[in-house]
């Protein structure tokens, strides 16, 4: 990898470190296993990645340098012959060796797990990925897991302001039954009001999943 890309893939890190530390803030609750250990695993990609960053320069301070033209022809024309010499070959030390071809394997790893991620698009399957990022006790109701100031930011932001619509949404999802029909419902909504908010719509299935897991 180049140095841009690993500054690169860096910020990506960082930036979801972000996220992740932005989400877990908004819970009262206390923190599970699995926010810890996905919270550590972005620490340490950051980790491995400074790494690389430190290896890369050492990699290219290695790079022999270029002799000034001049230089070369000085020494053409008035060569020592006074003793011959065969040139000595830089080499490269064998763990540095491994260690870039475990790199360059990692990369493969990670570049072969990006499809996979992608096509995740069945319900049980997103539903699990939110409960692995948002891993807390069950909830009876959902207008009671929230926070006043989490339920006024769904009503301004899914719903423009709309403060009856929210009511019908969130009392149809409370009558759902389970977790099945309440997405049913959510999608409804989601695909009827355009919501764009990421943020917003995984908190949402979250916490439909505390509710009806």
């Amino acid at each position: 990898m180049s140095r841009d890309s690993i500054h690169q893939r860096i910020d990506e890190l960082l930036g979801l470190l972000s996220n992740h530390n932005n989400r877990l803030s908004l819970h009262s609750e206390k923190l599970s296993q699995l926010d810890i250990d996905a919270l550590r695993k972005q620490c340490i990609n950051v980790y491995d990645e400074v790494n690389r960053l430190a290896l890369h320069g050492r990699i290219k301070s290695k790079t022999p340098t270029v002799p000034d033209p001049q230089e070369v022809s000085a020494v053409k024309h008035t060569p020592d012959t006074s003793s011959f010499s065969e040139p000595v070959k830089p080499a490269i030390s064998e763990p540095l060796v491994n260690t870039i071809r475990e790199e360059a394997k990692q990369d493969q790893i990670e570049e072969a797990k990006k499809p996979l991620i992608r096509h995740k698009a069945k319900a049980d399957e997103e539903m699990l990925s939110l409960f692995e990022k948002f891993s807390s006790k069950p909830i009876e109701s959902i207008t009671k897991g929230m926070s006043v100031a989490k339920r006024f930011e769904f009503q301004s932001a899914l719903f423009d302001g709309d403060h009856k619509e929210y009511n019908h949404f969130i009392g149809q999802l409370e009558s759902a039954g389970d977790l099945e029909s309440a997405f049913e419902i959510y999608q409804t909504y989601k695909t009827k009001l355009e919501w764009d908010s990421e943020d917003l719509k995984d908190e949402l299935k979250a916490l439909m999943y505390r509710k009806y897991r």
